[in-house]
């Protein structure tokens, strides 16, 4: 393991045919106890520091709040702001172009990081600072995962790190080979839909390696017919 970055588990639930939360599963009675697994064992786990892509961010959490861009002539260096907090749990978003729309610096009682590229604006930065949101720069124009990962570590000091979605933001984790593990809760539910996005899902310009290989290490089935499958990777 490498001890400048976080250990990553991925902790996901899905369809059997291997889809993520798709809109379109319905709200009956069943399936609202079923959405619930996720939290429980998100819990369960006990990590402190999640991340999530910003299409997850803006769906389940920011409700597609627009960016919010400070009034007047701003000019803000681009290096790392780490807010004052008081929080050792963190919120971290992956919004390589400033489409968040922050209004305040904690999420669920969690410290919000956001992890940016240098090429954004001044005034986006200068009203983060004025809210105290924390933000961490990871690259020119596109995110590199494994230097927002030594920050996240080197400036905050988080050692564990729960990988949270969505598809394309597991696959490009997946990819570079920053999952140690992988927690799949299997819900008793078929999409079938070929629109819903897969659990991993890689651009095939990008892809690196053949299938990455997992060791199953424990199967548990647990309340309303969920199976709770943990894997370890490399």
């Amino acid at each position: 393991m490498n001890s400048e970055l976080p250990y990553v588990i991925c902790l996901m639930m899905t369809s059997v045919d291997g889809k993520i939360l798709g809109e379109k599963w319905g709200n009956s009675p069943k399936m609202k106890l079923l959405r619930g697994t996720f939290e429980k064992i998100h819990e369960e786990i006990g990590v402190g520091a999640w991340i999530v892509g910003r299409t997850t961010m803006e769906k389940d959490f920011t409700d597609f709040a627009k960016p919010i861009l400070k009034k007047g002539h701003q000019e803000v260096s681009r290096q790392d702001f780490v807010a004052g907090h008081q929080s050792n749990t963190f919120a971290i978003a992956i919004d390589g172009g400033a489409k968040l729309g922050w209004t305040a610096p904690n999420m669920q009682g969690d410290h919000v990081i956001t992890i940016l590229t240098e090429n954004v604006k001044d005034a986006y930065l200068a009203h983060l600072q004025d809210i105290g949101v924390s933000y961490i720069f990871a690259g020119k124009d596109e995110v590199n995962l494994k230097i927002a990962l030594k920050k996240l570590r080197k400036l905050f000091g988080i050692e564990k790190l729960m990988l949270e979605g969505g598809a394309h933001i597991n696959g490009s984790f997946l990819n570079e080979g920053l999952i140690n593990e992988f927690h799949q809760l299997l819900l008793p539910v078929a999409d079938g839909s070929i629109k819903t996005s897969t659990l991993f899902e890689i651009d095939e310009k990008v892809k690196k390696e053949d299938a990455t290989l997992l060791k199953l290490e424990k199967v548990k089935q647990i309340e309303n017919d969920v199976l709770w499958i943990t894997y370890k990777i490399g």
